[in-house]
């Protein structure tokens, strides 16, 4: 099943847009990084909310958290037990010390861990060392060179433990889903279908239980 593994939506995008982009491409199904609106697309197959408070929704998959401040909290022992994936946004340094501290924590790392940044080679092969951390191959627009950081990101981590992302709609006006989707293409660029599948779909399914 080929999955978009991170979005959003606008009041200027809204989800319906989205919807036939994603079969005209082939894609089965996605994953909305935001609170759910009201009325959720059935496209839409798991949502990652930024508030453990919204977590009972049932399909509510994930947590997103913006660690920039270098602090865990303390609810994140909740996401563990409530076998939650934890989506983390600008904290890859403590990645490898959240790994540690929570074992059977399920750890994304958004947009490769929210390069540029200094020893960011150095800190996303510390945290691909350990085997509950994952990475979303997404926010090419926001790199100067794509292709750098995902063939980076491919010799840490195994085809299993990566995932496509389109960041919809977040590089409007200026670069459309399918421009992003060309972006990842370029970037891993020749692959056994096996890997592709994998990347396009297979690891966001089992981890986020699709």
């Amino acid at each position: 099943m080929r999955i978009d593994s991170h979005h959003s939506f606008a009041e200027r995008y809204p989800l319906a847009h989205l919807e036939s982009i994603l079969y005209r491409n082939r894609f089965e199904g996605s994953i909305l990084v935001a609170p759910p609106p009201d009325l959720l697309p059935d496209f839409v197959k798991a949502i990652v909310v930024p508030d453990l408070a919204m977590a009972d929704h049932p399909k509510a998959k994930g947590i997103l958290h913006d660690f920039g401040d270098g602090h865990i909290p303390e609810w994140v022992a909740a996401v563990e037990r409530r076998s939650l994936v934890l989506d983390v946004l600008n904290g890859l340094p403590i990645v490898p010390r959240l790994a540690e501290s929570f074992p059977n924590l399920r750890i994304s790392l958004v947009h490769l861990g929210s390069p540029p940044f200094e020893r960011w080679e150095e800190s996303l092969a510390e945290a691909g060392r350990h085997r509950n951390v994952c990475c979303k191959l997404s926010g090419f627009f926001r790199l100067p060179d794509p292709r750098a950081y995902v063939r980076h990101a491919m010799t840490v981590f195994t085809p299993d433990r990566l995932m496509f992302g389109s960041d919809w709609p977040n590089a409007l006006p200026e670069h459309t889903w399918k421009e992003n989707l060309a972006a990842f293409t370029q970037s891993i660029g020749a692959q056994p279908v096996a890997i592709r599948e994998e990347l396009l779909g297979g690891t966001a399914t089992r981890l986020y239980g699709l």
